[in-house]
């Protein structure tokens, strides 16, 4: 299993989140298995999506996708964020807990 972990800073929650919700770059269509949303405690504005993909290639493909046809678009950058989002792709090495063998 691979991870796409994404940070964003927005300036507002509930504009990105409509935003996050129409899923301009396609994550089912892409592979997604699942799609986790989370805010920080401390900074509402500050989210974390995590992203979980069969392979590599396809986080990293998703990954360009959103590079190329979400965030490279001045509305997004400009409008939902206070700069740009971080990501980065992780590889599921160990799991514990319930469930788990």
């Amino acid at each position: 299993m691979f991870t796409l972990q994404i940070s964003y800073p927005v300036r507002d929650y509930e504009a990105f989140k409509k935003v996050f919700d129409t899923d301009p770059a396609g994550r089912a269509a892409a592979g997604a298995r699942s799609v986790r949303l989370f805010r920080d405690t401390d900074d509402q504005n500050s989210v974390a999506v995590l992203l979980d993909f069969d392979t590599q290639d396809a986080a990293t493909v998703f990954l360009e996708r959103l590079r190329s046809e979400v965030w490279d678009k001045p509305e997004v950058i400009g409008q939902l964020m206070t700069e740009s989002p971080t990501a980065r792709i992780l590889e599921e090495v160990a799991r514990e807990g319930q469930g788990a063998g």
